[in-house]
């Protein structure tokens, strides 16, 4: 009975929410794992995220990546058996292996291939930034590419406010990623430039002759943007007030025409007992004179036995 409650009211998931999602959770990594490192170029941004990560999970794993970790040898140079180790030398043994997990976790594998080490998170995490410094010149080539696309940066076709934002807000993640900066006013200016002149260019125009309109940041200004839009879906919807429903406003899965125009009702036992009760009062509404089926329009009334 709980499952079918939960199924009946669980919002669908899209493949393209789940992609989102999934994306995210590699981005910034969840309680249960650390964030991903999906390409070599984006290892500076990702090696902060990381490090605050494992500090607040795993602090005493991190020290294994800032001192070498080198596990006891016995008289014949060989690795003394873990059940020999001491406290203190199975806690760092211990320790060590938790960073490499972590580190094999956060590091998509084919990059992993590519570094060279000796197998431990000490050499892992200096071979990754070795790996990074020595894409310089690739990074450089991208920083330049995504400095053209800011440049360029436009609304494409048919595409909404809404979806222009978002592809701004990406546009400028991955610029952050590579340290590329820009001022609050160039990136105000920017997607303001970016949005349809026809449906935005008396609003902003307006906006820009406000008081404290330099003082914006670009959060406030899309927040601006966000609430002038849903004014716009107001209005329009008051002069088409006689219009189709705008269901997924507020309703994300979907309904079909018919009952789209029906409110939900819950059927009781009273309820059911009283539409049985009705229907066959009205089928025997039909057959008989009147609703009282022992009346007769002969019968004349009496009084004491005389005839009134």
């Amino acid at each position: 009975m709980d499952e079918e409650l939960y199924n009946a009211f669980a919002t669908p998931v899209t493949p393209i929410t789940f992609a989102r999602n999934t994306m995210l959770e590699n981005e910034t990594g969840t309680m249960q794992k650390p964030p991903k490192l999906m390409n070599i170029e984006e290892f500076k941004g990702w090696g902060g995220r990381f490090e605050n990560w494992v500090h607040a999970n795993y602090l005493d794993a991190w020290e294994c990546v800032e001192t070498k970790y080198v596990r006891p040898m016995n008289d014949d140079e060989e690795p003394v058996p873990i059940k020999d180790l001491s406290a203190d030398a199975r806690k760092k043994y211990k320790d060590e292996k938790m960073m490499l997990s972590l580190l094999q976790q956060a590091v998509k594998e084919d990059i992993m291939v590519l570094v060279q080490h000796n197998g431990t998170s000490y050499s892992i995490w200096k071979a990754l930034r070795s790996k990074f410094r020595g894409s310089e010149e690739m990074v450089k080539s991208k920083k330049s590419l995504l400095k053209k696309e800011f440049d360029l940066f436009r609304g494409l076709k048919n595409e909404s406010t809404r979806e222009i934002i978002e592809r701004y807000c990406n546009l400028l993640a991955n610029m952050k990623t590579l340290s590329i900066e820009k001022t609050n006013e160039e990136l105000i200016e920017k997607l303001a430039d970016a949005l349809p002149y026809e449906t935005w260019g008396t609003y902003l125009m307006i906006l820009r002759n406000k008081k404290g309109f330099n003082n914006l940041t670009l959060s406030k200004f899309i927040e601006k943007i966000e609430a002038q839009e849903m004014e716009q879906r107001k209005v329009i919807r008051m002069k088409d007030f006689d219009g189709e429903q705008d269901i997924g406003l507020y309703y994300k899965s979907g309904v079909n025409e018919k009952s789209s125009n029906l409110s939900p009702k819950i059927e009781t036992a009273y309820s059911v007992k009283n539409s049985s009760e009705s229907s066959s009062k009205g089928s025997s509404s039909k057959t008989s004179f009147t609703s009282f089926p022992s009346f007769d329009p002969n019968i004349s009334a009496t009084k004491n036995g005389k005839k009134l």
